[in-house]
């Protein structure tokens, strides 16, 4: 399908603001800057000159959209070398925005517009389920690259990852904070879908209390077998199974969300200070996960250790998960007033990460290895429990 069809037809079909896409000339976008690299994927911010969708005016027949004044920091940073499509000095009204660049983009095929598909159909199904996730605004294509860019709506807080430690700090956040993660998931699971590739780098925050799911990259239809059979992923977050060759499943989404439970009580990464490697891969397969902090909820604790358990079939659903939560909100009050939350203490000790660990999603090929291990050690207990039983048996005709 060319991408011209594709975004017509996402016009045409478009049920609000949040399903419609549009296609944003290049350089309409100024003040580009790098921001991070992806697995798949570069990450940019910029501004964006003709601003959000907003609503349709039906006398002008055109759209109403929503942007903000520019402020002097964004002139300043036009003269940065660094940036691509600096700012104009008569271009005073833009929408900041995020852009993600896709790697090997240039031809269009399927595969390729299946993120902005399976987005869109994601987007209907959360926002009846009361939650929203990242809305995709347009695509546009960098000239330079020919590489297709997904432009997305910039939210104020960044990622989940750099919000950790205030959740530590105000503990009531993240009982509405999953609420929304697990409403916006059971919708994603509602169209027989998994995400596939949820941690806390893809889940970003419009305030301290509002969390979305974003970066369906990954996202594909539960029956739809990987591409290749390869693994992707953020280690700490991807489940055993998947870990050991099996395909994604709805399971394997609720372990990565129990994961993200437990960073919500800790302000760190899940196993942020050791290598990421195969004998971590190994560990996780025989059962490691990251250590339960005292004085954490005890119901917490127990959901949160059913969302890990190595059998997929013990993990609750993400439906169970929304009324959880739902159920709890009302005892565990989020603090409003920005003055009454208490802030992350000076005294914070300082997060090192380990060089060998990785928060971004890339490939992790241990499965043959990680099974050749565990069969061997299967059989090594086997015989050693043939063993005593043979003495056993020996001792009692003696």
């Amino acid at each position: 399908m060319h991408i011209d069809k594709f975004i017509q037809e996402a016009q045409l079909n478009a049920r609000n603001v949040y399903e419609s896409l549009e296609w944003i000339p290049y350089n309409r976008l100024k003040n580009i800057v790098f921001l991070a690299q992806g697995g798949f994927s570069k990450i940019y911010k910029a501004i964006w000159l003709d601003g959000l969708i907003d609503k349709w005016d039906y006398e002008k027949q055109e759209w109403e959209r929503e942007f903000e004044d520019l402020n002097e920091q964004d002139y300043e940073d036009a003269i940065n070398p660094k940036i691509k499509n600096p700012l104009k000095n008569d271009e005073i009204h833009g929408q900041y925005v995020v852009l993600k660049s896709l790697n090997d983009s240039s031809k269009i095929d399927e595969d390729f517009l299946n993120e902005w598909k399976l987005h869109l159909q994601c987007q209907h199904e959360v926002r009846s389920n009361g939650s929203v996730l990242v809305p995709l605004n347009g695509i546009t294509q960098d000239p330079d690259t020919l590489n297709y860019i997904i432009v997305m709506s910039k939210l104020p807080y960044g990622n989940l990852r750099n919000n950790l430690l205030i959740k530590k700090h105000n503990p009531n956040d993240k009982f509405h904070n999953l609420l929304l993660i697990s409403a916006q998931l059971e919708g994603i699971h509602k169209l027989n879908l998994i995400h596939g590739d949820l941690h806390n780098g893809n889940i970003l925050c419009f305030d301290h209390e509002v969390t979305v799911i974003s970066d369906l990259g990954l996202c594909r239809p539960v029956n739809q077998p990987n591409r290749k059979n390869d693994v992707y992923g953020v280690l700490p977050y991807v489940a055993p199974e998947v870990l050991r060759g099996k395909s994604y499943t709805k399971a394997s989404d609720i372990y990565s969300f129990g994961i993200i439970m437990w960073e919500m009580t800790s302000g760190v990464s899940a196993f942020y200070n050791i290598p990421h490697n195969l004998e971590l891969s190994l560990e996780i397969c025989k059962g490691k996960r990251p250590e339960i902090l005292e004085g954490t909820i005890p119901e917490y604790v127990e959901i949160m250790k059913r969302c890990w358990d190595n059998d997929p079939k013990k993990r609750p659903t993400a439906e169970e998960l929304k009324w959880f939560f739902l159920e709890r909100i009302e005892n565990y009050p989020f603090e409003e007033d920005e003055e009454e939350r208490i802030p992350v203490p000076e005294n914070e000790p300082e997060i090192k990460y380990h060089p060998k660990s990785y928060y971004t999603s890339r490939k992790i090929n241990y499965s043959t290895k990680i099974n050749e291990i565990l069969q061997s050690e299967n059989l090594h207990h086997i015989v050693e429990e043939e063993a005593i039983q043979e003495f056993s048996d020996n001792e009692l005709v003696l």
